[in-house]
């Protein structure tokens, strides 16, 4: 790890491009790891996994999507996925296989480092050593896990986060900017698609039918709650955090 920032795996099927991204990262202290496709990255994080990982959305094979896939399936390392497509379903795509955030073609350097500081400084902070509860949801974080109707599902760390707000807060409706800048930072308050990408993934983690939602429920244009029991929240604990 360098002394500055951490080490960084660019994947990207371009070469001059994956040049630019790496000399930009040295020049801001970070040691680099680079790979053109699928089978480079997997044989980098089995020999020394890196600190973070840029993936490329569009790589020859198989592709940014699908690749982030099968790290999480072995790895917690945080994910930035690059993106040039504007899409909202790719970029939902890519939130949902696992990524911790996503930058879209073209950016500036400044943008791209300060991506990487926020993500590196959320996945680095320690969660409290604890047990949490609400509404028939367990988390545990040294296993990682949610726990609702006997069903136990592994969460990412910012998955994990989020939840852990909700419960801390269980029966309070918590705004979209509450609950954005609490896990993902003051600067991305404005990013709700954010937030309803992760939410619809407790959902599946939490609710019996997650498109009928009883535990996390949506107030329309404020937040969301996490209901103490099935009945509505009422009184002082419905008292939205802002």
């Amino acid at each position: 790890m360098s002394v500055w920032g951490g080490r960084v795996l660019v994947v990207d099927d371009e070469p001059k491009y994956r040049r630019l991204i790496v000399t930009n990262l040295r020049l801001a202290g970070y040691d680099t790891d680079e790979a053109g496709d699928a089978a480079r990255t997997l044989q980098v994080l089995a020999e020394s996994e890196p600190d973070l990982i840029l993936l490329d959305l569009r790589l020859p094979g198989l592709d940014g999507v699908e690749l982030c896939r099968r790290i999480r399936e072995r790895s917690w390392v945080p994910i930035i996925m690059v993106t040039a497509l504007a899409a909202e379903p790719q970029l939902v795509a890519g939130l949902d296989a696992g990524a911790d955030d996503y930058i879209a073609k073209p950016f500036s350097p400044e943008e791209l480092l300060a991506r990487i500081r926020a993500v590196l400084r959320r996945h680095r902070q320690r969660a409290p050593q604890e047990q949490l509860a609400c509404g028939g949801v367990a988390l545990d974080r040294d296993s990682r896990t949610v726990t609702a109707d006997g069903r136990a599902t592994r969460l990412t760390p910012t998955e994990w986060r989020l939840l852990a707000e909700f419960i801390r807060q269980c029966g309070k409706v918590l705004t979209h900017e509450y609950l954005l800048t609490r896990v993902w930072g003051p600067a991305y308050q404005s990013d709700h698609e954010y937030l309803r990408v992760y939410v619809r993934r407790l959902r599946q983690a939490i609710e019996a039918d997650p498109r009928h939602p009883m535990r996390l429920v949506t107030l329309a244009g404020i937040g969301y709650v996490l209901k103490p029991s099935a009945g509505p929240a009422s009184g002082s604990d419905s008292t939205p955090a802002r």
